[in-house]
């Protein structure tokens, strides 16, 4: 399925995710703030699934030889919508609200600039004579990436504290929880597709 008509829509969750975080925040509102963190990963999941289950059924004849290339250039584009959000939450709650943290306009920044990365390594994925999946080595990396922070954010007890970063570890938390969904159903995608045999040519 298309993830172009359902853009519009993760987009405006986003948007009222990131300000539902600023609303908590502001109000110190933990519940409200894990709410609002969560029904974004929620929604991302949700359309991660939708996405990717088709391929998981080989239908007869097979599938399409290009719906690879096509749901990983999909899932990409999922992946930049997820730093996409990390990013306007941070600047949401760090710029338009009282509760203050050094740290909070560098990881937006950051976030910014790899949701940047990903779309245009979506629209170089677009262009003739590059329609080649990424390596499933790659999404196995990112995976293992997010684990490890997600591994220090449970063990450390920052979600327990109430300092100027609090709101910053749920986007940690509940974005490190979207992007290792994305990469497990992207990844469950790719193998299944790249072990299926190619339907066999007209004559």
């Amino acid at each position: 399925m298309s993830l172009q008509r359902m853009v519009p829509g993760v987009v405006a969750v986003l948007v009222l995710s990131a300000a539902g975080m600023a609303y908590g925040a502001e109000n110190g509102s933990r519940a409200l703030t894990v709410a609002a963190a969560f029904g974004y990963a929620l929604v991302v999941m949700l359309v991660a699934l939708v996405i990717n289950r088709p391929c998981w059924k080989t239908p007869e004849g097979g599938h399409a030889p290009d719906l690879l290339f096509h749901t990983m250039r999909r899932n990409t584009r999922l992946a930049a919508l997820v730093y996409g959000w990390a990013a306007l939450a941070f600047f949401a709650v760090y710029g338009l609200t009282g509760v203050t943290w050094r740290h909070g306009f560098q990881y937006g920044t950051a976030a910014t600039l790899i949701a940047g990365a990903l779309l245009f390594y979506v629209h170089r994925m677009g262009e003739p004579g590059r329609d080649v999946p990424p390596s499933r080595a790659l999404t196995l990396l990112h995976a293992t990436a997010v684990i490890g922070g997600l591994a220090f954010l449970l063990t450390s007890g920052k979600l327990a504290t109430m300092r100027g970063d609090w709101p910053a570890n749920y986007i940690f938390l509940f974005g490190g929880l979207a992007l290792l969904g994305l990469c497990t159903i992207a990844y469950r995608t790719q193998r299944i597709l790249e072990q299926e045999e190619p339907p066999p040519a007209a004559s």
